[in-house]
């Protein structure tokens, strides 16, 4: 077999299982997981609830509750839930000016005679990250709950006051949790470009209801799939003091009813979840298992699959959350040791190793509304990209040990990277020239191998021209560089020389990807690391 046809074989063979989960030992969900859970109960204030609440230097007016007094405080009434939970998630309709500010906390029991403390409620998610809108607080962890109230305390800077138009506190009954052991079963699932393995807890495993992600029939977020340019890492700002798994799972579960139902999206909003114990679980569902779907069994932990984890920037990153409040005193993981740190290194090794991310580099993306954020770090925190304290900064302070981590984790192929350049250029949110007309012309990219590892050899190159057009926050149309299969996959072309030229008539966003083959004398496979340029064609 020639060079050529040794190459075109390892493409072939790639394109076909690239991304494919091999499920070995497929084990039974735990038995402390319950079905049948009741929906997520909304309890709800607005002006005739506000009116029966009790406060200083507050107000309704126009229907809304609103501060009068810089440091005006309001205590709702009782919520009482009619099924009892075990978690609550705050979430609010609010007129917000500028200089103006409401922080909420929650308390919550199992009567109105016996409260917890009150504790604060982080902000998960601002007005505009998910189709319900609202401001959005972290679940908090309320036991066996019953009654719930919210306290609003107003902040101003001048005489402007924020408004609140509605409060609701969303009471979810999760699985019930206890003691036992810290290990969850898992499935192996593997990368064929790049021959990585992973063991996971599936959706299956962890009891994923599957039934949240309809409505009438209709999936509610059908699955999108662009490649992975970036890793971002969160907290999901839950509890610390989970004991066991079935702990971390009841969490797990309960998130997912509050990403599904509570904020609209139809499916958990991250790609994977880690607990404190080292389990790693499958987050946003991928490719088959559904009606109409081609691909049986079902894929796991599908590549490229979009998420909801980071406004503007689902398009083109993958998600990771750590369960947990990385802003508290007992976060589990405060330096890079334990079943945490282990797991999420090997989670970020084999996200990387399959979507050739480089740990240690920072480039321009290109968001999905169309504006770049500037030198994004190819692994990087929530906060790199949002206003928020997600992940913390005992997570953030750890970032550069796992880019090092990473970067080790792919010596078993040749850490080679790629150096493009273009004419006109791209990736760059400063030059105008990356926004382009559909009728300015060709694009000329052209690369180089940098140089390989010792004992691997360059001998080809293949690339990827995605391209995409943004058309809502649930759909995306595919235009170039896909196999135009209902879940499709990129398809990568063999390319002999050292350039490519690409003319794109119409309006949305591309990339080109180029990877490097190298061989060792006895395998041939992808290096670690891809060079991708980005446009934005208008």
């Amino acid at each position: 077999m020639t060079d050529q046809q040794s190459r075109r074989a390892f493409l072939i063979h790639s394109a076909r299982l690239a991304g494919a989960a091999t499920i070995l030992g497929f084990a039974q969900p735990v038995s402390v997981l319950a079905q049948g859970l009741p929906r997520p109960e909304d309890l709800t204030d607005t002006a005739d609830g506000f009116a029966r609440g009790s406060g200083a230097g507050v107000s309704v007016e126009a229907g809304a509750l609103r501060g009068a007094t810089r440091g005006a405080s309001f205590t709702s009434r009782v919520l009482a839930s009619a099924s009892g939970f075990t978690h609550v998630g705050v979430h609010w309709d609010a007129e917000i000016p500028v200089g103006a500010g409401v922080r909420l906390e929650v308390r919550f029991g199992p009567n109105a005679a016996s409260w917890s403390d009150w504790q604060p409620v982080q902000i998960e998610r601002q007005p505009g990250e998910t189709p319900q809108g609202d401001t959005f607080g972290a679940l908090v962890f309320a036991g066996d709950g019953r009654v719930v109230q919210y306290r609003a305390t107003f902040d101003a800077s001048g005489r402007a006051m924020a408004r609140l138009r509605r409060v609701t506190a969303t009471a979810i009954k999760g699985p019930p949790g206890g003691g036992g052991s810290t290990l969850l079963p898992t499935t192996s699932i593997s990368d064929a470009a790049s021959g990585r393995s992973l063991a996971l807890t599936s959706r299956e495993q962890w009891s994923a209801d599957e039934s949240l992600r309809f409505k009438g029939g209709v999936e509610t977020w059908p699955e999108m799939f662009v490649p992975a340019k970036k890793l971002v890492v969160h907290h999901t700002a839950t509890r610390n003091s989970y004991r066991s798994a079935a702990d971390a799972v009841a969490d797990v579960q309960s998130i997912y009813r509050y990403h599904a139902i509570t904020q609209g999206w139809g499916d958990i909003g991250y790609n994977a979840l880690i607990d404190k114990f080292g389990n790693i679980y499958e987050g946003r569902h991928g490719r088959g298992g559904d009606p109409g779907d081609s691909l049986s069994p079902r894929e796991l932990l599908s590549a490229g699959v979009v998420a909801g984890h980071d406004l503007h920037h689902n398009y083109g990153s993958a998600g990771v959350a750590l369960l947990g409040d990385a802003t508290t005193k007992d976060w589990p993981m405060k330096t890079a040791s334990g079943p945490m740190w282990d797991a999420f290194a090997r989670y970020s090794v084999f996200e990387a190793g399959r979507s050739n991310v480089r740990p240690d580099v920072a480039s321009d993306f290109l968001r999905s509304d169309g504006v770049w954020t500037a030198a994004m770090n190819d692994v990087s925190g929530h906060s790199e990209t949002n206003n928020t304290t997600c992940p913390g900064m005992p997570v953030l302070n750890l970032l550069p040990t796992l880019r090092a981590a990473v970067n080790s984790g792919l010596s078993d192929t040749s850490r080679t990277g790629v150096t493009l350049s273009s004419t006109p250029p791209g990736n760059s949110a400063s030059n105008p020239s990356t926004s382009l007309g559909a009728a300015d012309g060709s694009i000329v990219v052209s690369w180089a191998a940098q140089q390989p590892d010792k004992g691997w050899t360059v001998t080809g190159y293949e690339s990827c021209l995605e391209g995409w057009q943004f058309v809502n926050t649930n759909d995306i149309a595919y235009l170039s560089g896909y196999d135009m299969v209902k879940q499709p996959r990129p398809t990568w072309i063999s390319i002999e020389g050292t350039s490519q030229t690409f003319t794109p008539t119409q309006a949305g966003h591309y990339t080109v990807h180029v990877r490097v083959l190298v061989t060792n004398g006895v395998t041939t496979r992808r290096a670690a690391f891809e060079g991708n340029l980005t446009y934005l064609i208008q």
